[in-house]
């Protein structure tokens, strides 16, 4: 939404309206023409401000305007009702309207705002949203009235006196309805216009006043509106109008043409008749008629608490107008510069024209028209020489109206230094221009040395050659002209000319203008500076309502400095220091000069020459700050009522707005947390947010920056503490933190006790484990193993079988070797207990001669190299399997090892075809009743210590195998081992 005010509604005159809003015939031309060569066209309309569509207005058809006691605008528009902050338009609708174009805004004591559509159906605002109204029916569209405590509703053949707060009907007065042709309400009554004038009070007592003779002729269609202490009342379609004060009625008559009167507004002793062409303003006590805006269809006037006007019109929006005084001629081509000759006004405009404006006719006269169709730029005037200059295509220079010179020169700015010299500044060059060759100078000394390199131009001296020039001035305290050029800036004196520093660097000035002993700079970027007459640069002190506003242009006025920004034009006092805003600014008009004439300001606008009175005093419109909604956790929070919130009530959101009627200000919201500094939201921003906030009692401080007039908002709560954060929360916490900690010890304690008994545990695991390892160990290192292996050998010898028994040594030695070696080590690899395995198979495979053979197969899944069992597991179960049931079976004995992959383990299965283990128990127990098998308890127990200290699950089962006769066939023992590598 654009900010401000939009587009500027100026004077102009019907066939002026009519030949911009499209109707281009010959007739509006020729009346343009007639207008603007007789010098008589200029209408008398205020400058104004359009509040449109573009603004944000939901219809340009607006009915009635209402300020509300916030300071709100209120519009009733052909879609609903709206309000507006000077920055945004919010619009408020409801699903249940009949129809959305209404009128008759009001506020009740409760702050709620009220307006009545055309259906004659009320509405009103509450808790910021559109409400129906459905205490009463409709009769049509008659006013209602609000008066105190009660709401007064014409309802068909009575009226309905509703109570404010409860909203209920609370008295009903019967009358005549069909009479009735206009309904309004005072502060004090509510009027009720039928064959007589019925005035009600609050309480419902009547006062019947009787209309004058012949009333329903001379007034068709009666208005009715509040005059004074009593009423006005006048007719549509006639220029009659009744003054109705203290119980009498006074007759007027409007003494101007008039065909029809939409609505009327009175303030003071003002009366505006709004009407399809315009509005006129009377005073009853004179004849004299103002007339405004007459191509304008004018709904109704209103006046707010600062004295400004709003004009609503049927299809253009509202007219803004901040007095009726300053006013706007426009021209047929855009004014430029402006100056004046201490009479009247001379204009150069952006197609190459010098005008003159006769103030007091408000007249112009073309002085010189040339073919450029280039801005008139670096427009002076000397008022005692009446000489004239400005640059075009050429400058040029007049005397008395009559040109003198004209030279091809891009001048910037020129000024006349005394009778015989005018200083200019200029494209690629700047100095002096000769004007009257018979005066005398005190800078002629200074011209003589130019006079050489000078002898072409004539009238033209050079003293700033190969740089661009921007401005220039002379500083008569220290007898100084300044250049300001694309290369710094230059100071000449009549000996000399030297470069001025500031801060030991060159400085680009665009703009030079003086007053007293001071020259006043404004710089490429925008920002001013100071000179004094010792050429010490220093920065201007901006004014606090400049702050970070950028400068575009400058002008010194008497003893005014006339600062040019992008909002807005400001007007600084250089003796008082006092600073105002003199014209504010919208986007769609533009401002290039200004002139300052019987205390009057002439503006050179993109819309024509402004008109304003420096001397009208007017309150100055302040900003101000109003808190729309606060929301806690996004639900409503009313920090005037409420003193605390819970800790979980935390995200703060204030949505306020601030009220400045001024167009384009940039408003800037300041807000301090408790004794933090001042933090700065966006400018226009409307909604603060803080989050998060920890508990804590705060007190949250909001101002408008720069605004002096209102008392900053104080926003003040306490988010408690949660209940852990309490004294008594805390209390518990350290008693059941100092409970906590002697349980946590007891447990540690504990903890220790049981790890060192764990500790212990597995020191006499491993020591059993050790055991059941040596117990291994000797069980494959057994003296029966060595002597059959050593009478084995002995027999090798003996039969000189040298070859054999060198072998078999070799493999006995092996063997030997390798069960020392795996004394030191918990795991072996896969293929080293298949080597070891291999050994003492072959050695024993000696023993039984050619019936036994064995065989070892390692599928090609298995990772022999690196998948780990552990030491020694196997051969107790494989010598068992030898010795105990292959050793006493007649015929082929095979003893098969196979070796294969599962998911998560390795399966190993040691298989031969035996006599059994009941057999091979039953010849054991012959010879020996008290064997029992060492080696396979040893290793059965050692699995049960490994399962138990390394956490793994080694399994071993035996699986007895019969024939079908069931007598035994063999024996297999299967290993399930975890596959570790």
């Amino acid at each position: 939404m654009k900010r401000g005010f939009g587009k500027l509604n100026y004077s102009r005159t019907n066939e002026f309206h009519t030949f911009v809003s499209n109707d281009l015939n010959l007739r509006s031309i020729a009346l343009i023409l007639f207008l603007l060569l007789s010098n008589a066209g200029w209408t008398q309309n205020p400058y104004s401000f359009s509040i449109d569509k573009t603004n944000g207005l939901p219809s340009n058809s607006v009915f009635d305007v209402y300020q509300d006691s916030k300071g709100f605008m209120w519009f009733a528009t052909g879609k609903g009702l709206c309000r507006y902050d000077g920055t945004n338009m919010k619009h408020y609708s409801n699903e249940n309207q009949t129809s959305k174009s209404g009128s008759c805004i009001a506020e009740d004591k409760m702050g709620r705002i009220w307006y009545e559509n055309f259906d004659g159906y009320l509405y009103y605002i509450e808790n910021n949203e559109l409400k129906s109204f459905t205490s009463t029916e409709s009769s049509g569209y008659y006013r209602y009235g609000i008066i105190n405590n009660s709401i007064f509703i014409l309802q068909p053949n009575s009226i309905k006196i509703v109570d404010v707060r409860s909203l209920k009907v609370k008295k009903t007065i019967p009358v005549s309805y069909e009479n009735v042709s206009f309904t309004f309400a005072t502060e004090k009554a509510f009027y009720v216009l039928e064959k007589s004038l019925n005035v009600y009070e609050e309480s419902g007592k009547k006062t019947i006043a009787a209309l004058p003779a012949h009333f329903s002729k001379n007034f068709p269609s009666p208005i009715v509106q509040k005059y004074g202490n009593g009423i006005i009342i006048c007719s549509k379609f006639n220029p009659n109008y009744l003054i109705f004060e203290n119980g009498k009625f006074s007759s007027f008559t409007i003494n101007h043409p008039i065909d029809f009167i939409q609505n009327c507004a009175t303030y003071g002793k003002e009366i505006w008749f709004c009407t399809p062409k315009g509005i006129l303003k009377v005073n009853p006590s004179t004849t004299k008629v103002a007339h405004y805006f007459k191509e304008n269809t004018i709904s109704y006037i209103f006046k707010d608490k600062h004295n400004s006007y709003w004009v609503s019109t049927i299809n253009e929006g509202l007219f803004f107008i901040e007095n009726f005084n300053t006013q706007l001629f426009p021209l047929e081509n855009i004014p430029f510069s402006v100056t004046n000759d201490g009479e009247n006004l001379v204009i150069g405009t952006e197609r190459d024209e010098l005008l003159e404006f006769n103030i007091n006719t408000k007249k112009v006269k073309t002085v010189f028209k040339g073919n450029s169709n280039l801005p008139a730029s670096a427009l002076f005037v000397n008022p005692s020489s009446k000489l004239t200059c400005y640059n075009s295509s050429k400058f040029r220079a007049f005397q008395k109206g009559i040109l003198t010179f004209e030279q091809a020169l891009s001048v910037k700015y020129a000024f006349q230094l005394d009778e015989k010299y005018i200083v200019f500044a200029a494209t690629n060059n700047s100095g002096f221009l000769k004007i009257n060759a018979q005066a005398k100078s005190d800078w002629d000394v200074l011209i003589a040395t130019k006079k050489d390199e000078n002898k072409k131009r004539n009238a033209l001296f050079n003293t700033v050659s190969n740089a661009n020039g921007k401005a220039t001035t002379y500083n008569p305290e220290n007898k100084t002209i300044y250049f300001a050029t694309n290369q710094g800036l230059i100071a000449q004196t009549k000996a000399f000319q030297k470069e001025i520093l500031y801060q030991n660097k060159p400085v680009y000035f665009i703009r030079l203008m003086r007053y007293k002993n001071l020259v006043y700079a404004l710089s490429s970027n925008e920002e001013l500076y100071v000179i004094d007459a010792q050429n010490s640069i220093t920065p201007f002190i901006v004014p606090k309502a400049l702050a970070q506003m950028k400068v575009e242009f400058i002008k010194v006025q008497q003893e005014y400095l006339y600062i040019f920004t992008e909002i807005g034009v400001f007007e600084y006092n250089l003796e008082t220091q006092n600073i105002q805003t003199v014209l504010p600014l919208t986007e769609d008009i533009n401002v290039s000069d200004l002139s300052l004439l019987d205390n009057k300001i002439y503006f050179a606008t993109s819309k024509g020459i402004l008109i304003k009175d420096r001397l009208l005093k007017k309150e100055p419109i302040t900003s101000k700050l109003i808190v729309n909604i606060t929301t806690l956790n996004d639900k409503p929070f009313d920090f005037k009522t409420t003193q605390e919130v819970s800790y979980k009530e935390n995200n703060l959101k204030i949505d306020f707005s601030i009220l400045s009627f001024i167009p384009n200000t940039k408003n800037v919201l300041l807000y301090k947390i408790n004794n933090s500094k001042w933090y700065r939201l966006e400018p226009n921003s409307q909604i603060l947010n803080l989050y998060a906030l920890s508990p804590d009692d705060y007190t949250i401080l909001l101002k408008v920056e720069g605004e002096t007039s209102q008392k900053p908002i104080s926003i003040v709560f306490t988010i408690t503490n949660p209940f852990w954060n309490t004294n008594l929360f805390i209390v518990f916490v350290i008693l059941a933190g100092f409970s906590l900690i002697y349980f946590l010890y007891h447990i540690k304690l504990n903890e220790i006790k049981r790890k060192n008994q764990l500790i212990l545990d597995k020191i006499n695991l491993e020591k059993n484990l050790n055991q059941s390892k040596l117990k291994a160990i000797k069980s494959q290192m057994n003296p029966h193993f060595f002597y059959n292996a050593l009478n084995t050998l002995q027999s090798y010898i003996l039969s000189n079988e040298k070859k054999e028994a060198i072998n078999y040594l070799s493999k006995f030695s092996n063997l030997t070797r390798t069960i020392l070696e795996m004394t030191e080590k918990e795991t072996v690899s896969v293929s080293e207990e298949v080597k070891t395995l291999s050994l003492y198979l072959d050695i024993e495979q000696v023993r039984f001669e050619k019936d036994f053979s064995y065989r070892i197969l390692v599928e090609p899944e298995i990772d022999a190299e690196n998948i780990k069992i552990p030491a020694m597991l196997l051969q107790p179960y494989v010598e068992n399997a030898v010795k105990h049931g292959l050793l006493h079976k007649q015929g082929e004995k095979t003893l098969a090892i196979h070796i294969e992959k599962k998911v998560e383990t390795i399966k190993i299965s040691i298989d031969d075809n035996g006599i059994g283990r009941q057999k091979s128990n039953e010849l054991n127990q012959i010879k020996n009743k008290r064997h029992t098998s060492f080696s396979t308890a040893a290793t059965q127990k050692r699995i049960d210590l490994l399962n138990q200290f390394t956490h793994k699950n080694i399994s071993i089962h035996y699986i007895d195998k019969t024939n079908t006769s069931h007598q035994a066939t063999g024996t297999t023992v299967v290993f399930e081992i975890p596959i570790t590598y």
